[in-house]
């Protein structure tokens, strides 16, 4: 039983005082785990894919078409990953789910280490994002468990700048191992160290992470019912799947996109993978934190026009400015779908979450399916990958466009 310190009295305690220390260091490091869980969904899971992409495809002899199937399998599978989660949900605590995901992507990661074919490449990235789905599921109402619903912006923005510092680190990392190897093509090893970190996270979850028991749902099927108790769901569902479409082919190809189109070279790519994360890591608490203030769907509008304009940008601009906007358009892509979690979390309770999150998200990856095939092969096609991401923009055009038929703050009456 965890320390209670009302339980003790003036003469006696139930508890010994060094129970009560193991507890409370139990608590602190609570905090720190539960971002460090998305990770391992967002940082190795659909960060590393793009950055190590070219060595990949220089390494295994692939087209632009063939390294969209990587793309493509990665939401693929997260789409399963969702689906399976989303009907559990109303079954099995948060945390089980979650151990279940980190378990899981534990496993692909270990298949990407040892990879020697595209098909193992395949096989290991949809490993890796089916477990994420069950990471990104469950992170955000294990972190707002008690969380007042005016703090939830800030709190759930940490999970995501936790992202953006490891994604930079992630990228040093590589640039460092492969300055000290003289190899330019590596990559595998970086899959090896983020499997043992993914581990390292598992066990720390185990350790320390205790939630309280929750009222199950009924399970076995799919319901709209949690979902369409959101006010604005159908915009903001309609929002979302547009940043499922765009986020899918945007990120899989940047840092072919950046070589290909903007003439960067490989080691540049990987110094702005860091501004990106850096960027991230700043930028999604403080989204988080203007959500707060000033309401989901402002916040939610000015990140989409933002990501419509930075997408544009990998198209149409050379030079420092293409840096400038794809920095930052990394410090605000990642708080999108934490924005998303955190509106329909203020009207749902934690079970309901899982399910009508993962609703949102099964629709998420139904659009993030196509982008990364179609991109690969129409820059296979053209020699180009600027028709794409004027496509990105558009479909950011089209999310803004729905946002705006969501309820405004005032119309919002966000649940404890």
């Amino acid at each position: 039983m965890a320390y209670d310190p009302a339980m003790q009295t003036s003469g006696q305690s139930d508890s010994p005082p060094a129970s009560g220390r193991l507890a409370r260091w139990g608590i602190g490091i609570a905090a720190l785990v539960i971002p460090l869980t998305t990770i391992v969904s967002h940082s190795f899971g659909r960060s590393t894919y793009p950055l190590l992409l070219p060595a990949i495809k220089d390494d295994l002899a692939i087209t632009n078409t063939q390294a969209g199937f990587g793309g493509g399998a990665t939401f693929v599978a997260y789409l399963v990953g969702v689906m399976i989660v989303t009907l559990l949900a109303g079954r099995f605590e948060p945390l089980r789910i979650m151990k279940a995901g980190l378990s899981t992507s534990a496993i692909g990661l270990a298949i990407l280490a040892a990879a020697t074919s595209f098909p193992l490449v395949l096989a290991g990235l949809a490993m890796l994002s089916s477990g994420g789905a069950g990471i990104w599921l469950s992170a955000p109402v294990l972190a707002t468990q008690g969380v007042e619903p005016r703090r939830r912006g800030v709190v759930i923005g940490m999970l995501t700048g936790t992202i953006g510092l490891a994604t930079s680190l992630v990228a040093v990392g590589t640039r460092g191992a492969r300055s000290f190897t003289d190899n330019p093509e590596l990559w595998r090893p970086v899959y090896l160290v983020e499997c043992v970190g993914a581990i390292l996270i598992l066990l720390l979850v185990s350790q320390s992470l205790r939630t309280q028991t929750t009222e199950r749902l009924p399970a076995g099927r799919i319901s709209f019912d949690g979902l369409r108790s959101v006010p604005g769901w159908l915009p903001v569902t309609l929002a979302y799947i547009a940043f499922g479409a765009i986020a899918a082919g945007y990120s899989t190809f940047l840092a072919e996109a950046l070589e290909t189109d903007g003439d960067v070279s490989r080691d540049d790519v990987t110094s702005i993978y860091l501004g990106l994360g850096l960027a991230s890591l700043i930028g999604a608490p403080l989204i988080g934190w203007i959500s707060d203030q000033l309401g989901r769907r402002t916040a939610m509008l000015g990140v989409m026009s933002i990501i419509g304009a930075a997408s544009v940008g990998v198209a149409t601009l050379e030079g420092p400015s293409l840096v400038l906007v794809v920095i930052l358009f990394g410090g605000l892509w990642v708080s999108y779908p934490t924005l998303t979690a955190t509106y329909v979390r203020d009207h749902l309770n934690d079970r309901q979450f899982g399910s009508a999150f993962g609703l949102m998200t099964i629709f998420f990856g139904i659009a993030a399916i196509v982008p990364p095939f179609a991109a690969g092969a129409i820059a296979d096609d053209r020699g180009s990958f600027t028709l794409p991401y004027l496509a990105f923009g558009g479909l950011a055009a089209a999310g803004f466009i729905a946002l705006l038929f969501a309820p405004g703050r005032a119309a919002q009456t966000p649940a404890g």
